[in-house]
């Protein structure tokens, strides 16, 4: 039987310049006040078999996330309500971790509604730096600014427009998370199994997640570590998408296993840096993260 859960990516309102070790602390006294137990666990999947109504743990591979069971009531806690905690899969922690822009950064969001990512790497920067938000649907955009908005945001430049025209500070740029368009075939209750795959969709989709990273990769010139990643299971996104990237760019670019521990990756000899995520193997949404990084030449 199939275990479900919900994740917590804990952020706080950046403005205030809290530290993430004490924020920590005042989630948890909030939710023991309310009655719940956080205990220890030695994995991941054990940990969630033993999750009931009252409990939750700190997760073992991204200390801002807090799980939690499945059907958890988090209406009813301001600490939700004030907006200090934000409701995420685990694996779309993924690229913002694998990131992990340090404060005093530029960083870019190409592909930014809703805004989760966004915040996350905002937490990330402490709001010390530059954060550049793209979004090229303007209703989904009004979205985007809204949710940073209530987020408390503050570092956050959001931008209504195509990230392969978009005018914005190129030289400036340090990372770039890229999370394109996809055929979402990895959310959980879609029933891929029984639907045809449409292969010239596919194609398109791959097409253009191709010209963004090598767009990415070309038009920044200091930009140190780019994530790719989608929400699908398909090969033909993910890792023939890395596999055609690494043929043109081995030279300046290399993928980071930014999380060695994880337990399914990249499904190609060249790609066992990527991570794969899935309900059966993670307990997550279907998802892969590909992380590059510029190789950097030392002068002889």
């Amino acid at each position: 039987m199939k275990i479900e859960f919900s994740c917590l990516f804990i952020y706080f309102e950046v403005s205030k310049r809290i530290y993430f070790k004490k924020i920590i602390r005042i989630i948890i006294e909030s939710f023991n006040r309310d009655n719940h137990e956080k205990f220890d666990k030695t994995n991941f999947r054990k940990g969630v078999k033993r999750l009931s109504k009252t409990k939750y743990f700190i997760d073992p591979d991204i200390e801002h996330v807090l799980v939690f069971p499945s059907g958890t009531k988090f209406f009813d806690y301001d600490i939700y309500l004030n907006r200090h905690i934000l409701l995420m899969d685990k694996a779309s922690c993924l690229p913002c971790f694998a990131l992990s822009p340090p404060p005093g950064s530029t960083v870019l969001d190409a592909c930014a509604a809703p805004g989760n990512k966004t915040i996350c790497l905002a937490n990330y920067l402490k709001d010390n730096g530059t954060l550049y938000a793209i979004e090229m649907n303007k209703r989904r955009f009004k979205e985007l600014n809204t949710n940073l908005k209530s987020a408390g945001v503050t570092c956050a430049h959001t931008l209504n427009g195509d990230f392969l025209n978009i005018t914005i500070p190129f030289n400036e740029i340090d990372y770039i998370l890229l999370d394109p368009s996809c055929s979402g075939s990895g959310i959980r209750n879609r029933n891929d199994d029984t639907e045809i795959i449409d292969e010239q969709r596919l194609e398109r989709l791959a097409a253009l997640q191709i010209r963004m990273i090598t767009y990415a990769l070309t038009k920044f010139p200091k930009v140190k570590r780019i994530t790719y990643s989608t929400c699908s299971i398909h090969q033909q996104e993910n890792e023939q998408v890395v596999e055609t990237i690494l043929d043109q760019f081995s030279d300046t670019f290399q993928l980071v296993d930014f999380l060695p521990q994880w337990p399914s990756r990249g499904q190609t000899e060249r790609t066992r840096a990527c991570l794969r995520a899935s309900s059966e193997d993670t307990l997550t949404n279907g998802f892969f993260v590909a992380c590059f990084e510029r190789i950097i030449k030392m002068d002889i």
